[in-house]
């Protein structure tokens, strides 16, 4: 028990030393400052004044804002807080289980922390992963897609290019799919145009993954000034933006780009 209060004692020291390092390091600066400290190899946080905002019990506290400034002591860290909608702002925390959720600068948890990873925010939404499936969240935090898809890609002009089961498709942002996985591949944005592969054979999407060429093409390249080169029984010819032939294949295949 003496072992016990002993230890209690010294992580109420601990915690007002750092307190007063805090204190020290920001005179002058009014804003409150959080701080990770860590007991027993456990994360928490306090702010400039010594209260303690979360008890260190989570195996790491994570910041998404640059490293922060370190002060002398190793596990003592200013701590950035993501800004969120609202003026409000969170941090990612991992449990001793590996899992991450997030929780706000009141220490109340914004996320769960079941889930295997999490994004950064990227057009309003940030990826979930739970055992190799990904979902999405809103800057509420609310799930708005269950993780059932294999991978999910950043949102690009209201749409993100999907995987399942090895197949490629398009998500809007009503969480609706906009294209049915039946690609075997589908290939970031060139000149606000994407590649389409199925079937050994190469098509187009415009930026809002609306088909403009269906894939008919043995090679289809990006779009460069306007115009991509095809490939038809090995002979080149060009595309315009309208998905419309402007040079018949009848070119060998050296032939260069516009």
């Amino acid at each position: 028990m003496r072992d016990k209060n002993i230890r209690g004692i010294n992580m109420i020291k601990k915690i007002s030393l750092l307190a007063a390092i805090l204190f020290i390091a920001g005179c002058g600066q009014p804003e409150k400052r959080y701080t990770v400290v860590q007991e027993n190899t456990k994360d928490g946080v306090i702010d400039n004044s010594g209260y303690v905002v979360v008890k260190p019990v989570y195996k790491h506290i994570f910041n998404f804002v640059g490293d922060g400034k370190k002060f002398d002591h190793e596990h003592l860290i200013n701590l950035h807080w993501i800004e969120n909608k609202d003026s409000e702002a969170y941090a990612i925390v991992e449990n001793i289980d590996g899992k991450y959720g997030a929780i706000n600068q009141k220490g109340d948890i914004l996320l769960k922390p079941i889930y295997d990873s999490i994004s950064y925010f990227f057009d309003g939404y940030a990826r979930i992963e739970v055992s190799g499936k990904y979902g999405l969240i809103n800057r509420d935090f609310k799930i708005v897609l269950k993780p059932k898809f294999d991978y999910i890609q950043e949102f690009t002009n209201d749409v993100a290019i999907i995987m399942q089961n090895n197949r490629y498709g398009c998500l809007n942002k009503d969480m609706e799919l906009k294209i049915k996985p039946n690609y075997d591949r589908i290939y970031l944005q060139q000149e606000n145009f994407l590649r389409t592969y199925m079937d050994n054979r190469w098509g187009y999407l415009d930026d809002q993954c609306n088909i403009l060429v269906k894939p008919i093409y043995d090679y289809g390249y990006d779009f460069s000034n306007g115009s991509a080169k095809v490939i038809i029984d090995g002979r080149v010819g060009y595309i315009n933006q309208d998905g419309k032939l402007i040079s018949k294949p009848i070119f060998t295949q050296n032939s260069g780009t516009f």
